[in-house]
């Protein structure tokens, strides 16, 4: 009996021995492999440690799952697709995944590149040289000390590359930066757009856009502030609120913006839609340009339509205008060209400036040796030496020299200095024509 009950026992602590062994191999703290050319893992509930082994392969199916944290030294290739709670490597090799790659916590490669030629999907990835998703991207951040390159979409709050940033597909991020450029190929939605050198981008919506060098978005963009350093350029149907460019800007079909401040040139290849543009150069239009507060040039407005502006038109060189310029104020230092000009409350031209189109205005200013059509208005003043065509004003009154080519007609009074000549002899009128009449 009691070698019986001698051997139960032992029998049954031999068995509790091997559940114990079981429970102990499930729980695994680490599983180490050295140096070996193939490892073959599948369900692993514990760590993993790879040191100095070429490839990993799944034991079955396409697929390895281990439950903690797999630790690579050296270059992996593994073979299918891996998911574990974290991924950590400290050496300058690349890791590459041949399927899809589920991290639940981190990925951090902060020495070496990463590759993965499926979807990858991570809260935190970061990795010191390149990292590669031939699939789709899902994380909270993204950060790579040379590139970020992603075939699919890319879903994150942050995406970030040392070097540049490429996304072919479509991108929901709340910042993307590169230190270099940033290449976004489908649709996008950001809160910020960064990169130190050129961005570009399709179609989409970003609130804040920061480019060192140049900006190009290709179809219809929509930006509350743009700000680029060089050149930026936006396709057909673009919507920016804040335009500030230290260089040039084109908009290649219509346009809507709130404020346009260009030190170079602006060119928009259709109807332009806005509040205000300050420009240092150059502003061309192929249609219609409207502000409702102003326009300031420092050179040459040229319109392929209508120039319409409920404040001030001020520029310095030249405004050419296809069609009518319509405004309350405007001050141009050099040559102004339209079918038709109005401004309802002052019109002012600079010395030896040549006005070719009909002027009516309440005041108008004329300064000495300029060139004028004829001009409509309540108070009319020609400097010295100037030379205009017919006249119709409340009160006028020219400076010596002056020239008069067309007619005159006042209703209150007329005052000319010495030497001004009339081609026809001044008549004084209760009323004048209505302008429509007479341009």
């Amino acid at each position: 009996m009691t070698l019986i009950c001698g051997r139960a026992l032992y029998t049954k602590f031999e068995g509790y021995k091997l559940e114990l062994h079981k429970v102990k191999a499930k729980m695994a703290e680490r599983l180490l492999y050295k140096n070996q050319d193939t490892v073959e893992l599948g369900n692993v509930e514990g760590d993993v440690e790879i040191r100095n082994c070429r490839t990993l392969v799944p034991e079955e199916g396409e697929s390895i799952v281990i439950t903690g944290t797999l630790f690579i030294v050296d270059e992996l290739e593994i073979h299918g697709s891996l998911q574990c709670g974290r991924l950590e490597s400290k050496s300058r090799d690349q890791i590459t995944v041949n399927g899809n790659l589920i991290v639940e916590k981190a990925a951090s490669i902060p020495r070496g590149s990463l590759a993965v030629y499926g979807d990858a999907k991570a809260r935190d990835i970061e990795v010191g040289a390149s990292f590669l998703v031939e699939g789709n991207l899902d994380c909270v951040s993204a950060k790579a000390g040379a590139s970020i390159k992603v075939t699919g979409d890319a879903k994150a709050q942050r995406l970030t590359g040392g070097a540049s940033v490429k996304i072919e597909g479509n991108v929901d991020v709340e910042r993307v930066s590169g230190g270099g450029s940033v290449g976004i190929y489908g649709k996008i939605q950001a809160e910020e757009f960064d990169a130190g050198g050129s961005g570009k981008t399709v179609r989409g919506f970003i609130k804040k856009v920061s480019v060192g060098g140049s900006f190009k978005a290709e179809d219809a963009i929509e930006i509350e502030d743009l700000d680029v350093g060089g050149a930026a350029k936006v396709g057909p149907g673009s919507k920016v609120s804040t335009v500030d460019i230290g260089g040039t800007f084109k908009a290649e079909g219509d346009f809507t913006f709130d404020e346009i401040n260009v030190g170079g040139t602006v060119k928009i290849m259709g109807n332009a839609t806005g509040r205000l543009i300050d420009v240092g150069g150059t502003v061309k239009t192929d249609g219609n340009l409207e502000v409702s507060e102003g326009l300031n040039v420092g050179g040459t407005a040229a319109i392929g339509g209508n120039l319409k502006s409920d404040g001030k038109i001020k520029v310095g060189g030249t405004v050419r205008a296809e069609g009518r310029i319509d405004t309350f104020r405007i001050i141009v230092g050099g040559e102004i060209r339209a079918e038709y000009i109005r401004a309802t409350d002052g019109f002012r031209i600079g010395k030896r400036s040549e006005v070719r189109g009909f002027v009516e205005s309440n005041e108008i200013l004329i300064r000495e040796r300029a060139r004028t059509d004829s001009l409509y208005g309540n108070d009319i003043r020609i400097e010295e030496r100037a030379r205009v065509g017919s006249l119709y004003g409340k009160t006028i009154y020219i400076e010596r020299d002056a020239y008069v080519e067309g007619e005159v007609l006042f209703t209150d009074s007329l005052e000319a200095e010495d030497g001004v000549t009339f081609r026809e002899e001044p008549r004084k009128v209760d009323q004048l024509p209505p302008p429509e009449q007479v341009s």
